[in-house]
């Protein structure tokens, strides 16, 4: 009888022992932390800037590319061609599909600028007399870095090459034949090549609505003529560009080689 209470017990004992670990409550995380705001700290030496990019509709700009640089002192010359607003570029990041983008920054004040490869619009810390600036201290989470790109003239400059003189180009510019877009500033911007074929190329820049600008052909061996057939001047030819449209194609033609 008393090994049947012992099995009995031992049986019992085994039994329960599954059960008080069934019945004890699992452990659950505590609540999340709540969302960043700007007066939070990162942990070591660096900060984050946000922000987000758009047009001046309030549209957002997707996939623009943002370049930050140290902002000048107060006190830097600016040179007039092309604009100095910028000291030494120190981050470059890429907005998202919603024009969000965001950079970790050492502390400091800095300028941002943004770019796009979709034409008609202006790059802020060019179209501008000021570029955006901010300013971000250790471990700062500063929200609200937000740049607007407004929406400008799409400049169209045709080179036909009837005669096949132009070079092959190996990038967006071509020192046989390249076009500078001169600013009522003074203000000197490249005008890229966006296509090329066998007989000519396509220049594409995006200037601001309503300016006088100066369209400069600059070709060291190659007669180049404009669309009344006279060579041009090395001054530039002047351009005013519609308030609210894009103007049509500019087209000069390489007519010859200089002798």
């Amino acid at each position: 009888m008393k090994i049947h209470q012992s099995v009995a017990t031992c049986c019992l004992l085994f039994a329960t022992v599954p059960c008080s670990f069934a019945q004890k409550p699992p452990t659950l995380p505590g609540p999340p932390p709540s969302g960043p705001t700007p007066l939070q700290q990162l942990p070591g030496a660096y900060g984050e800037a946000s922000g987000t990019v758009v047009d001046n509709s309030g549209n957002p700009v997707a996939f623009a590319r943002i370049f930050i640089s140290e902002a000048l002192p107060a006190a830097a010359a600016r040179t007039v061609a092309p604009p100095v607003l910028t000291g030494p570029q120190v981050s470059t990041s890429m907005a998202g599909p919603t024009g969000r983008f965001m950079a970790f920054l050492p502390p400091g004040s800095y300028v941002a600028c943004a770019e796009t490869n979709t034409p008609g619009f202006l790059d802020p810390c060019h179209s501008g007399t000021s570029a955006p600036t901010f300013t971000l201290a250790k471990g700062q989470i500063l929200e609200g870095v937000d740049l607007v790109m407004a929406k400008g003239a799409i400049l169209s400059i045709q080179v036909n090459d009837p005669n096949g003189l132009l070079k092959a180009p190996a990038g967006v510019v071509a020192p046989d034949c390249h076009i500078k877009v001169i600013t009522a500033k003074g203000y000197r911007y490249e005008a890229p090549i966006t296509a090329s074929s066998a007989t000519g190329r396509s220049h594409t820049i995006t200037v601001p609505f309503g300016a006088a600008i100066t369209v400069l052909v600059i070709s060291p061996n190659l007669i180049v003529t404009d669309s009344a057939g006279k060579p041009t001047s090395s001054a530039g030819a002047s351009t005013a560009i519609p308030a609210a449209v894009s103007p049509g194609v500019l087209s000069y033609t390489v007519s010859g080689i200089k002798p």
